[in-house]
């Protein structure tokens, strides 16, 4: 791993670029299959949502994206993002065991 001003040529810059963007999708990975575990506690579409617990996470984002000098905008709408997908999957997932197509 190069630090930023090491970086000679763009080539090595775009490298570790596509290193970092690697490990963020591995992450994004893991998380998931922490969403898929929490499923065994939820047992219906209001549990999916978790309306406060959301707004919650999605605050103490902000806060870490502004901790590391990040857009909290960015950072929130990144993590929208993500959680909307989770929660089309977990829906899918109560319907699954709920027995409705």
């Amino acid at each position: 791993m190069k630090m930023p001003d090491e970086c000679r040529t763009i080539e090595e810059v775009r490298s570790e670029i596509d290193r970092i963007d690697r490990a963020i999708i591995e992450t994004i990975a893991q998380r998931r299959a922490y969403v898929h575990a929490v499923m065994q506690f939820k047992r219906s579409a209001d549990d999916v949502h978790a309306h406060e617990r959301q707004r919650q996470m999605l605050a103490v984002r902000r806060e870490w994206a502004a901790e590391q000098g990040l857009s909290p905008a960015l950072v929130e709408g990144l993590f929208r993002s993500m959680v909307d997908h989770f929660i089309a999957e977990e829906l899918a997932i109560l319907a699954e065991r709920n027995g409705v197509e």
